[in-house]
């Protein structure tokens, strides 16, 4: 199994001072990288978020998904 880590950015309007909400979807960034484990990847998004709260206070949600590291063969497409 590998993870993958989606971050989710909410927005203010764009002439918002010190704005305490309501917050609205922003846009989503996916972390290229695949992580082996649930734990890896929480860890890389509380890194993630620590960093872009150094410069952006907008609120930020994530997810780490599971997928398959691979496929049998003859899986259906």
């Amino acid at each position: 199994m590998k993870w993958l880590l989606i971050l989710v950015i909410y927005a203010a309007p764009d002439d918002a001072v010190n704005w305490n909400g309501p917050w609205t979807f922003g846009m989503t960034h996916l972390v290229e990288t695949p992580f082996d484990s649930e734990a890896a990847c929480r860890k890389a998004a509380t890194y993630a978020i620590d960093k872009l709260h150094e410069g952006m206070r907008a609120p930020i949600r994530y997810r780490c998904v599971a997928v398959e590291d691979g496929l049998p063969k003859d899986a259906p497409r």
